[in-house]
């Protein structure tokens, strides 16, 4: 099984080994860490981790983050998505829920970093809150690019909009809580080749560990929702998830 979305950076390097011990032992074999902000973007780069699960990268900025992404920045951003272990640009996209960067430079940073996505011949890692007209609005002007939607929470009609624009959507432990009726509901709806399953570790643990630290070998618990909710067996459903990532992000290796 695969976490398609982890904040390794997030924890402490001290725990991180018995975290992905936690997580080999629960049978996760792939973990993709994206990168936030231009602190992390550093961090995510250099993360190298002596486990036999494979951490693969994704490097962006993140729309809180947006008001950072000067010439400089977008520099770096270009020389490190070189590495051989990044497979994505991400997380980017629009958060309007906390504003923490203004509307106007999220915009022009979810552009910059979407066309340079497609120069690279990369997917994307999509971040959307409360802006949902202009993220679909400005998706659509780069039609065909490759991603997922992570930590998805639109719906029915949202996950249709999604893989009607070629996109795959992220499930996470949000589809456990009790009122995750409309993750649910886009779960069901997502074809098998256009779901992920993700923790976004350390946030969103799922229940029975919700209030409490995420971490990757919990997408477990996500999965078993997940498979019970489509009505298909656990085994079935992590084979659909694999391939569908590998599928994304692996296609080159």
């Amino acid at each position: 099984m695969i976490d398609s979305h982890a904040h390794l950076t997030m924890f402490d390097s001290r725990e991180l080994p018995a975290v992905l011990e936690r997580a080999t032992a629960a049978g996760i074999t792939d973990i993709l860490v994206p990168a936030t902000s231009p602190e992390d973007l550093g961090a995510v780069a250099s993360l190298r981790m002596d486990s036999p699960i494979r951490v693969h990268k994704a490097l962006g900025i993140h729309p809180h983050e947006a008001r950072h992404l000067d010439d400089a920045l977008k520099a770096r951003l270009e020389r490190l998505l070189g590495g051989s272990d990044v497979v994505a640009v991400g997380e980017i996209g629009l958060d309007y829920h906390y504003d923490l960067s203004p509307r106007e430079e999220q915009r022009a940073a979810f552009r910059w970093q979407l066309a340079l996505a497609r120069e690279r011949g990369l997917p994307v890692v999509l971040h959307h809150r409360e802006a949902w007209d202009d993220f679909l609005s400005i998706l659509d002007e780069h039609p065909g690019l490759p991603g997922v939607a992570h930590s998805f929470t639109e719906g029915t009609g949202g996950a249709t909009a999604m893989m009607g624009r070629g996109l795959l959507i992220g499930i996470s432990g949000m589809a456990t809580f009790p009122r995750g009726d409309n993750i649910r509901d886009a779960a069901r709806t997502a074809l098998p080749a256009r779901l992920l399953v993700e923790t976004d570790a350390p946030y969103l643990a799922p229940v029975p560990h919700r209030g409490k630290r995420n971490e990757p070998a919990f997408v477990r618990l996500v999965a078993e929702t997940v498979a019970q909710v489509r009505g298909v067996a656990l085994a079935d459903f992590e084979r659909e998830t694999d391939t569908a990532f590998r599928s994304l992000f692996l296609q080159g290796q």
